[in-house]
């Protein structure tokens, strides 16, 4: 289960950055919620976090005007959960 839901996370994480910021709708977002709460579950709350920051960030940037500072939130959550991950995983 551990690594499915990683590798759902990375397909994810890999959509949003090649469609581009822009192209995120409401769909995107409930799905980083959904693998937000199947990481809770599994006891990674950190990660958990780390995903909800995400679509927090991805929601501000939808609705405010200040597009260049909301973007640089959502790159820095975006690595923050790349580094995550790929720290896990090192130590699996």
């Amino acid at each position: 289960m551990f690594f499915d839901l990683i590798r759902d996370l990375e397909l994810l994480l890999s959509d949003i950055t090649f469609t581009g910021i822009n192209n995120i709708d409401a769909n995107i977002i409930d799905k980083i919620y959904s693998i937000s709460k199947q990481f809770e579950k599994i006891g990674m709350n950190h990660l958990k976090d780390l995903l909800i920051d995400l679509s927090d960030s991805i929601r501000v940037y939808k609705t405010d005007e200040n597009k260049k500072e909301n973007i640089k939130s959502v790159v820095n959550n975006i690595s923050k959960i790349e580094f995550y991950i790929k720290n896990t995983l090192s130590y699996e």
